[in-house]
């Protein structure tokens, strides 16, 4: 190879080596057409009224994104169903109750039963027979210690209100003036309950229930201690 022809090729060496540098140096162009595009086209930053902190130091402010606070959902927490207290509404405490009383002692009896003692009249009639004062006399040491005494007067249904009225009365009367002569000194409760036409013991369809109900009942209360 002669000297011409190696000069020759190395201007050609020199030559593609400068072509490849200048290559590498400059941007391509479509790359620098990409860019500008997308320069033009980007979305401006929004900003808004956003509100900033909380509670007392709250206030209003203009934000730009993505610099605003982010809202959030507020849920409450709440625990599975197994886990819930349950809450049972007690109730009221009950006062303990009183101790059972203690036995009444053996002085302490029931009310006592009251006693009668029934005299039956004739028509219109308020004269004691001897039967009545028999059964008085039989009566009157009991009587003499009885606590209280009442001697009802009654009539039967036959004639007017005020007529029945005087005979229950002259009645009753009769049976207390005489248990006086037997008994001088009364119980202090002693009295007289005069009713005509009044409390039947008996139906007055006939003669026999007329006859009970023209009476007199005579009904006493004995102290405990003592007994007729």
């Amino acid at each position: 190879m002669n000297q011409a022809h190696q000069m020759a090729m190395a201007c050609a060496s020199a030559l593609t080596i400068l072509f490849s540098l200048s290559s590498c140096s400059l941007p391509a162009p479509q790359q620098a057409d990409t860019r500008a595009k997308s320069g033009s086209m980007a979305t401006p930053p929004v900003s808004h009224i956003a509100q900033l902190d909380h509670g007392p130091g709250a206030h209003f402010a203009q934000c730009i994104e993505p610099a605003c606070p982010v809202k959030t959902l507020k849920t409450l927490a709440v625990a599975a169903n197994d886990d819930m207290p349950v809450l049972h509404s007690s109730p009221r405490p009950v006062p303990p109750s009183a101790p059972p009383q203690a036995a009444q002692k053996s002085s302490v009896e029931a009310p006592r039963k009251p006693q009668v003692i029934v005299f039956q009249f004739a028509t219109d009639s308020a004269v004691l027979t001897p039967a009545h004062k028999a059964l008085l006399s039989s009566h009157a040491h009991a009587l003499g210690f009885a606590e209280r005494i009442v001697i009802l007067g009654r009539t039967d249904d036959v004639g007017a209100a005020h007529p029945n009225q005087a005979i229950a009365l002259a009645r009753a009367a009769a049976v207390r003036d005489h248990l006086k002569r037997l008994v001088p000194v009364l119980p202090t409760d002693t009295r007289i309950d005069a009713r005509g036409l009044c409390c039947y013991a008996a139906s007055n369809d006939t003669e026999e229930g007329r006859a009970q109900n023209r009476r007199v009942e005579l009904v006493f209360t004995m102290p405990a201690e003592l007994k007729p």
